[in-house]
């Protein structure tokens, strides 16, 4: 798409603006402008997004508010950081934090404590409210991601005066990942704010609002005219910024926990993201419950980090589950001065549940559904996912359920399981599909159960969810933390959820247990116990001291192949031997004990 993008810029001539100056700054940053009237400038080129496939309507905007927030494809940068999500101002403002502005609007830089962190491209007294209004917004996003157009189409100004809004404004943000700018067009500027002084501000400002660049103030933006931003190559500002950058595994996705099961090492990864080195500082990391009571704390001092190092600290207290519910995983960097406090905290859910249940129920949600609209694809040919890495192995998958908020059209859904085996975890196998037709009558989670349990020995497995039509729509839980686990299925194809760091999609899967243990000689022949069953770093035998002879066991263990993959010699103490696992991948193997003539065989479920 951004071919298509550059190849229509190169067409089209740009207009005259009125403003004076065809290039500006640098801020203390280096960040300049330039516009269409520049020779180095931007082709004026306005895109209509409303007619490109993928587009979605920004809904909620009103009379100086703010929605969101909406996840970009991939971090943008901008400053010395990078930004991954956004929130939309009615006043024509995206924010990088979920900020409010309403006139009288700020000088940039605005040196303000909690304002800042924005793109203005017409930051003024607009209104989307009224049942005429004529007011628009959309956001899309390019297929490879390379490009992001946020637009605002025939926004009217607040006025005092029956129906509340006069004039017709359209405009829109380019955030180019190919070579980090930001450009603003301008097709249309019909009217004025009702304001007489600071009504309008052009331009661009940082996370600590002491950096910025405007463009014009109480200004209006000339039409058929661009405006592009770009960042230095180097820069000579300082700044020192410690991040939290990943908790466990670099996917920073939540996982599936024993109740009384094994212990959960707290490992989290931190960054200098700053362009200095940074001296030690501490990084805390702690598990909190739902109603915020701490279970466990850690603070561990950094090393001394260079720009770019990355650090991967071990806490030394782990987390032991002994409550079944959802768990936050918080890691915070304290760097004293950070300029970029927005990035010290890394958060990854953990949800415990009680695996010695019969059946258990694996929920990334917390039940209970955040909007009455739900998801739904234009259409009615897509659909979302979730991927379940369940807490122990076997396990038997026997039932979906699904959140349908509405089905207006009854068209139905249809659920289905793909195991994870393709390239880099991605869907494989088709395990298994059920239609649901529609009939049900108010909004909650409706339970489907498969043709047949589908047994998960290893890895994980994808829970789909697709529409059978339009207008059938899926629950979406945004209250934190997040799975980060959630995928969208459109045109056939699978990709991450694009909201996936805001929200969960409510979609579930109920596991039943295998049993797996000793084998039926086993007892007999002096040994009896496997646990725990799963086990995570290590693994307990009981041994029966009047019928093993000698005081050592020979161990061998062997994968699903028969490989053998583990040797060793334990001691017996206290009628008991002990087996390390933490080196094992995650899945089903076979443990072979023998002292003597005495051998038994068991299976042992590994997870991670």
């Amino acid at each position: 798409m951004k071919k298509t993008l550059l190849s229509l810029v190169a067409m089209i001539a740009f207009a005259v603006s009125s403003h004076a100056q065809t290039s500006g700054g640098p801020d203390s940053y280096g960040y300049i402008w330039r516009d269409s009237n520049d020779p180095n400038g931007p082709v004026y080129n306005w895109i209509d997004v409303s007619t490109l496939t993928g587009t979605e309507e920004i809904t909620g905007l009103a009379d100086d508010n703010f929605v969101g927030p909406f996840v970009l494809p991939a971090p943008f940068p901008y400053y010395w950081y990078s930004v991954n999500k956004f929130w939309v101002g009615s006043n024509g403002y995206m924010s990088f934090g979920a900020t409010q502005f309403a006139h009288p609007f700020p000088v940039i830089p605005g040196l303000s404590a909690t304002k800042n962190n924005y793109l203005a491209p017409f930051m003024t007294d607009f209104n989307f409210a009224g049942a005429t209004n004529p007011g628009r917004c959309y956001y899309w996003q390019s297929a490879n991601g390379d490009s992001v157009i946020l637009s605002y189409v025939n926004v009217p100004f607040w006025v005092n005066a029956v129906p509340d809004f006069t004039g017709d404004n359209s405009f829109q943000i380019i955030l180019n990942y190919n070579d980090s700018t930001i450009t603003y067009q301008y097709e249309t500027q019909v009217g004025a704010s009702a304001s007489t002084a600071d009504y309008c501000n052009i331009g661009i400002e940082n996370n600590s609002g002491q950096i910025g660049i405007m463009y014009t103030h109480d200004i209006y933006p000339s039409t058929q005219y661009a405006i592009r931003f770009y960042a230095p190559a180097t820069t000579t500002f300082q700044v020192n910024d410690a991040a939290s950058l990943y908790n466990d595994t670099e996917s920073n996705e939540g996982k599936f926990l024993s109740k009384n099961g094994n212990t959960f090492a707290l490992t989290s990864a931190v960054k200098n993201v700053g362009n200095t080195s940074l001296a030690s500082f501490n990084v805390v990391t702690q598990v909190l419950a739902a109603s915020n009571a701490i279970q466990v704390t850690n603070t561990t001092a950094s090393n001394a980090l260079n720009q770019g190092d990355i650090q991967i600290i071990n806490q030394p207290n782990p987390f032991n589950p002994t409550t079944v519910g959802i768990y936050r995983f918080r890691t915070t960097t304290q760097l004293a001065g950070d300029a970029t406090p927005a990035n010290d905290i890394k958060i990854t859910e953990l949800d415990v549940v009680d695996t010695t249940l019969a059946t258990i129920e694996l929920a990334y949600d917390n039940g209970l559904s955040s909007t009455t609209t739900g998801i739904s694809w234009s259409g009615g040919d897509g659909g979302v996912a979730n991927l379940f890495i369940p807490p122990f192995y076997p396990c038997d998958l026997t039932s979906v359920k699904a959140y349908i908020v509405a089905d207006p059209n009854a068209v139905g859904y249809t659920m289905r399981i793909w195991d994870n085996s393709g390239v880099n975890g991605s869907r494989g196998n088709l395990l298994d599909s059920v239609v649901v037709a529609a009939g049900f009558v108010s909004p909650g989670f409706v339970t489907t159960a498969l043709n047949a349990p589908v047994r998960i020995d290893s890895a994980g497995f994808y829970v789909e969810w697709v529409m059978n039509g339009d207008g059938v729509s899926l629950g979406q839980n945004q209250v934190a933390p997040f799975s980060n686990r959630s995928y969208e299925i459109l045109g056939g194809t699978i990709s991450d959820y694009r909201y996936r760091e805001v929200e969960d999609v409510m979609i579930r899967a109920i596991i039943s247990r295998v049993g797996v243990g000793i084998n039926e000689n086993a007892a007999a022949n002096g040994f009896s116990g496997i646990y725990p069953n799963p086990a995570q770093d290590l693994a307990t035998i009981n041994v029966d001291a009047s019928l093993v002879k000698g005081n050592k066991v020979d161990v061998q263990i062997f994968d699903v192949t028969g490989k053998m993959v583990a040797q060793s010699t334990q001691n017996i103490e206290a009628n008991k031997i002990n087996i390390s696992v933490k080196n094992l991948n995650a899945g089903i193997y076979t443990v072979k004990v023998k002292s003597g003539v005495n051998e038994a065989t068991q299976k042992l479920s590994v997870i991670k």
